[in-house]
């Protein structure tokens, strides 16, 4: 597991790169489940949400490898 410290601004590119990324993957998906990818997508939507709003300092994504970010200002 790797751990991170960044500011609130690098953390929220970090997270829009994240979702970016699953949304490559779910059009790159042919006609299969995209289900998880989707519930992840929602998950990242909501922690973008707290991050920027500052009520979240730490969060872990954990796919597709396992990363901790402090959240510092």
């Amino acid at each position: 597991m790797e751990r991170f410290f960044m500011r609130r601004a690098s953390a929220v590119i970090l997270l829009l790169d994240r979702r970016r990324k699953w949304l490559k993957q779910i059009e790159a998906t042919p006609s299969g489940d995209v289900e998880p990818q989707i519930r992840e997508i929602e998950s990242i939507d909501r922690l973008v949400l707290d991050v920027r709003a500052g009520r979240v300092r730490t969060f872990e994504l954990t796919r597709p490898n396992t990363i901790t970010v402090h959240v510092t200002d």
